[in-house]
């Protein structure tokens, strides 16, 4: 017996950068494919054509779903599956194929996963999406369209294949929302019944921040929907509670949780949520809880709306901090690790681990235990554990941290080389920064600055002359420029020189910041930055509102420092617990 054909539906419009690879992630595990342009001015049409020779076009007519009906009438198969050109399937060997075979279902949802931040791959949310589906179905509504089953008995409901989702640029989702808003509003206009409306509708205003109007939205989303209806009803809590957070009203959210953990007593996201909320409010004992919950609770059933790792690396993250402002250090040292075993990809919980390290050992007993754990070949990771280091006052651990090119990127060939120089090594320092340029590699203004002032140190004073025009040379950095350029002056001919205005002075102060970082053995070089801080200070001191700069700075340190104090002794006490 034959196996059913399979066909890719699509509707595209100006997506000549996405198409490609949305296609050929697919383009083997389909039998046809089926591409319907609804009016691009780019090369859409053409990336199409390399992968099929049904491509058709379409008059634009702001309905959504009359568009995909009409590509699903140019398919042959029985069963369609439909994507967008900014999605991309994750599919194993013949898994479409297993999923229809189950003849007893005629639909399936799918996982969506949707990244929550563009710069960031390590936290996303899952929905189910109708989008396999037998031939005879049709999609609803012009806009936020959907596959109209009757029987929801029908519809199976599946961990694989994933659809990714690629995000989009702001300018985009903002442009999208303002002709969903539109359409939407019309929708509603017509049919003040169906739910879904209000739901999509709470989604636009949630992601152009009109926190009230979403707030309207989902509550009457809610209204309307049954506790069955858990595809559409879970993301409408969720973010409802979101809602309300935004919005600051905490105790509206937390009450929100506790009726909707009735319902969905098995739903780890609503009791993750729920810890976040107590969290804020600072009742950590019962926030506490409710992520232990969580944990205990597992992953949800597939037709929930899931963000990954509240069951696992986020609520062990979160059981750290919580247990941290509880004084229960090695409880918080023991969710930290639990949450990077989790998902070594997850790093954020590094950060409090190696401050609590710090306590028990030393910086170089910190560098063993992070090697030896494997932290340190986890991308992003060197860079962010290596300046840790060096503004914890250990930018001689941190250049060890950058070794064995644990980094490729130029934040981290700059932060090597200002290790270096707060290690001393000033001259080694300058050869680095040198060595970017013959790579074609142009400097950042920080990293300019500190080869500057590593120049004035080893007393090359032309080469720092001529670098500093760079600075003038960009109009941003201007105050940059003038505040090197006082210490030039100083340095080189014990000229004052007025800074002029105070963003000129908050760069001389960071400046200043770094040099109290310094950690190196040689006198002379000890000597150097000494006399490097000194000079600052003469700077700062020469007027009245710089002045005032200086010693404000030196009022936060002081608190900083006994902050710094009583939370080693605290954590000391702590860690015997």
């Amino acid at each position: 017996m034959a196996l059913p054909q399979i066909s890719l539906a699509m509707i595209v419009r100006n997506e000549g950068t996405r198409l490609a690879q949305c296609l050929e992630s697919i383009k083997e595990a389909v039998d046809e494919i089926v591409v319907v342009d609804t009016g691009s001015s780019d090369n859409t049409k053409d990336i199409a054509r390399k992968y099929t020779c049904k491509v058709y076009s379409y008059s634009w007519n702001n309905d959504f779903a009359a568009a995909r009906n009409y590509a699903i009438e140019q398919t042959t198969g029985e069963w369609v599956l439909s994507l967008d050109a900014d999605e991309r399937l994750e599919i194993g060997s013949d898994e479409l194929y297993s999923l229809i075979s189950q003849t007893e279902y005629s639909a399936f949802c799918l996982p969506l996963c949707s990244q929550k931040d563009a710069q960031d791959f390590r936290e996303y949310d899952r929905f189910m999406v109708l989008r396999l589906f037998r031939r005879n179905y049709r999609f609803k509504n012009p806009v936020h369209e959907y596959v109209s089953v009757d029987d929801p008995a029908l519809i199976g409901y599946s961990s694989h294949p994933v659809i990714w989702h690629t995000t989009v640029s702001i300018a985009e989702r903002h442009a999208r929302r303002g002709r969903n808003l539109a359409l939407l509003k019309t929708m509603i206009a017509k049919n003040k019944t169906d739910p879904y409306l209000n739901y999509y509708l709470g989604i636009e205003w949630l992601g152009l921040r009109r926190i009230d109007f979403a707030i309207a939205a989902f509550q009457a989303a809610l209204r309307q929907l049954s506790t069955e209806q858990v595809v559409f009803r879970s993301p409408a809590v969720r973010n409802l509670i979101s809602s309300y957070k935004n919005a600051g009203k905490i105790d509206e959210a937390i009450r929100l949780c506790l009726e909707e953990s009735q319902h969905y007593p098995g739903y780890c996201d609503l009791f993750f949520d729920g810890g976040v909320l107590f969290e804020l409010k600072g009742e950590y004992e019962i926030a506490i809880k409710w992520f232990q919950e969580a944990v205990r609770l597992g992953p949800p059933h597939h037709a929930f709306y899931h963000t990954d790792g509240t069951e696992a690396y986020l609520a062990y993250y979160h059981l750290g901090y919580c247990s941290e402002k509880l004084g229960i250090f090695t409880e918080a040292q023991r969710y930290y690790e639990q949450a990077l075993d989790s998902n070594k990809n997850y790093y954020y919980p590094l950060y409090p681990l190696v401050l609590l390290n710090f306590i028990q050992q030393s910086a170089i007993g910190v560098l063993v235990f992070l090697r030896e754990r494997g932290y340190l070949a986890i991308p992003e990771v060197p860079e962010k554990i290596a300046d840790l280091f060096r503004i914890a006052g250990f930018p001689d651990i941190g250049m060890q941290c950058l070794e064995n090119n644990y980094y490729n990127s130029k934040a981290g060939l700059e932060l090597f080389a200002r290790c270096q120089m707060y290690s001393g090594e000033v001259a080694c320092a300058v050869q680095s920064i040198a060595q970017m340029r013959l790579d074609g590699i142009e400097p950042t203004t920080g990293a300019l600055v500190d080869e500057i002032v590593a120049l004035l140190m080893i007393d090359r004073f032309n080469e720092a002359r001529q670098r500093l025009w760079s600075l003038w040379r960009t109009k941003d950095s201007r105050h940059v420029f003038r505040a090197v350029f006082c210490l030039y002056k100083k340095m080189a001919n014990n000229t004052l020189l007025p800074l002029a205005n105070l963003k000129a002075a908050t760069t001389l102060l960071d400046l200043r910041e770094r040099c109290l970082h310094v950690r190196t053995k040689n006198l002379f070089e000890q000597n150097h930055f000494a006399s490097l801080i000194s000079t600052i200070n003469d700077i700062l001191i020469s007027d009245a509102e710089t002045m005032a700069l200086l010693i404000n700075d030196l009022s936060e340190r002081e608190k900083d420092v006994k902050q710094s104090l009583e939370y080693t002794f605290t954590a000391l006490r702590g860690l015997c617990r």
